[in-house]
């Protein structure tokens, strides 16, 4: 036990720097489950505001720069190097206008037309700018982001698609229909799209070879990725919920490594079928399939554990660390482990945020985020956000997470019908995020014999509802619930 105490203090040590802005964001190499800047192990944390997914997009009615000092308010309040800002983006604007309410005007990045078109061979100045103030400011607050080259809801949603919102929104008002573009017409591109085979998805060789659409769409890419070159915190995911084939995401994949520095990650988000985290078209294109192909420097498992998957929160946390644990498993068995983003939750208010937020740490991922409130929320969930994520940046700024496996095995037999994710590492520290627990309820884990110090803590609060000391000359130690909670979170540390 002695000599697994020394290791984690000689870790913890050596990982206590603050990243540089010349490090690259990579998974740790200790633990490839987990990201690194440079060589600090990093958990990012993010809440979302409104519009904050396409902030570039959105002039006078997003303000990113306010929306990012915030989330650094919290991040220099928690004050750990191991806690990072986290941020997504889509450098377009999808119209998804829906769920988000009036925007005061959108900026593209094609220069548009007197006529209200675009040309797609020439790109905007003025959002050019913004991409770069918007980089430059992520970086300057040391935040992670997530910036994502293409959107499925815009692409998919319209005529012939899964439902159409009708002329200005999604596929009715994207740049690359034809009817909005000076560049092709609906001969090259339908005006049409489609559920699972939308036309936008079929450019490549392998499908339909659409040679001029293609060239368009990497034109863009292109020029997102040479905009973004050089910024260490960015992370390349290929797609917002995609449904695409699995064909397209591979060919980006594989496109995107040409283009860009050999360090810097390139992950997927695949939309899943709700029902057994398959991919929504096709079975094969889910983050059960992504997370053991190389392509991939991480995968965002967003759609595969979030509450279309799951449903209620507690099913969200249960079944969600789940499937996260058997991703791992297949990632140890196959090409070896890579981290597991969640970039957006959507349980994302008071009602079931917090333990839906605290499973994504205790289940195994290695970055978590609120998904945007919609329309119809207040302020009052934005605040939430803020104040969810500082009370779990503050916990895991305690934690050498970087360590961490699930460790169901911990509990008794006996005490299996606990529910639980549980995380444990090799110098003795250990998570367990319980549900529905009485006061008095007794467990036991199976440990080194020793002394332990137990801490238990309201996520709903932060707040510490008992810190006691525990002795075991068995391997079992048993464990007594301080009070009645749906939601409690245990940590264990050896004392030394």
């Amino acid at each position: 036990m002695k000599y697994l105490q020394l290791a984690f203090l000689l870790v913890l040590s050596a990982c206590s720097a603050q990243p540089s802005s010349e490090s690259v964001v990579q998974p740790f190499a200790e633990n490839p489950n987990y990201l690194a800047w440079g060589d600090v192990p990093v958990f990012p944390l993010g809440p979302a505001n409104l519009h904050s997914w396409t902030p570039i997009s959105r002039p006078g009615t997003s303000n990113f720069l306010a929306h990012m000092d915030r989330l650094h308010d919290i991040m220099e309040d928690i004050g750990s190097p191991h806690v990072r800002g986290f941020m997504r983006f889509l450098p377009y604007d999808p119209m998804n206008h829906l769920h988000d309410g009036p925007v005061e005007r959108v900026l593209q990045p094609w220069v548009r037309l007197e006529d209200g078109r675009y040309d797609l061979s020439k790109f905007e100045p003025e959002w050019e700018e913004r991409m770069v103030e918007y980089l430059d400011a992520a970086l300057a607050r040391q935040f992670i982001i997530s910036m994502e080259i293409w959107d499925d809801w815009s692409v998919t949603r319209g005529p012939g698609g899964e439902y159409d919102p009708g002329e200005g929104a999604a596929w009715n008002a994207h740049p690359f229909n034809p009817k909005n573009n000076i560049n092709y017409d609906e001969e090259m591109l339908p005006l049409e799209t489609s559920v699972c085979n939308a036309p936008f998805y079929s450019t490549i060789p392998s499908i339909d070879h659409n040679e001029l659409v293609l060239q368009l769409q990497k034109r863009y890419a292109d020029r997102v990725l040479e905009i973004a070159a050089g910024y260490p915190n960015v992370l390349i995911n290929i797609t917002n919920e995609s449904r695409a084939h699995l064909e397209w995401s591979r060919y980006w994949a594989k496109y995107i490594r040409t283009k860009v520095a050999a360090e810097v990650m390139i992950g997927e988000m695949p939309s899943t079928n709700r029902k057994d985290g398959g991919g929504e078209c096709e079975h094969d294109f889910s983050p059960a399939t992504l997370v053991t192909d190389p392509l991939y420097d991480f995968v965002d498992v967003a759609q595969g554990v979030s509450g279309h998957e799951f449903g209620s929160p507690k099913e969200q946390a249960l079944g969600g660390g789940r499937r996260l644990n058997t991703y791992r498993q297949a990632m140890a068995a196959a090409a070896g482990p890579r981290p597991m983003l969640v970039s957006k939750d959507y349980t994302r208010d008071q009602e079931g945020g917090d333990m839906v937020l605290w499973s994504r740490f205790a289940g195994g991922a290695a970055a978590a985020r609120f998904h945007r409130p919609g329309v119809q929320h207040g302020n009052e969930v934005i605040d939430f956000q803020h104040a969810a994520i500082e009370r779990l940046g503050r916990f895991i700024a305690e934690i050498p997470f970087w360590n961490m496996h699930s460790a169901p095995e911990l509990l008794q037999e006996q005490d299996k019908t606990l529910e639980a994710n549980i995380m444990a590492g090799p110098a003795g520290h250990i998570v367990a995020q319980l549900f529905e627990v009485s006061e008095g309820q007794s467990f036991s884990f199976n440990l080194n014999p020793g002394t332990w110090t137990a801490r238990w803590i309201d996520p709903a609060t932060g707040e510490e509802l008992r810190r006691n000391s525990l002795s075991t000359e068995s391997r079992l130690l048993e464990l007594h619930i301080p009070a009645d909670r749906d939601h409690l979170v245990l940590h264990l540390q050896p004392n030394n």
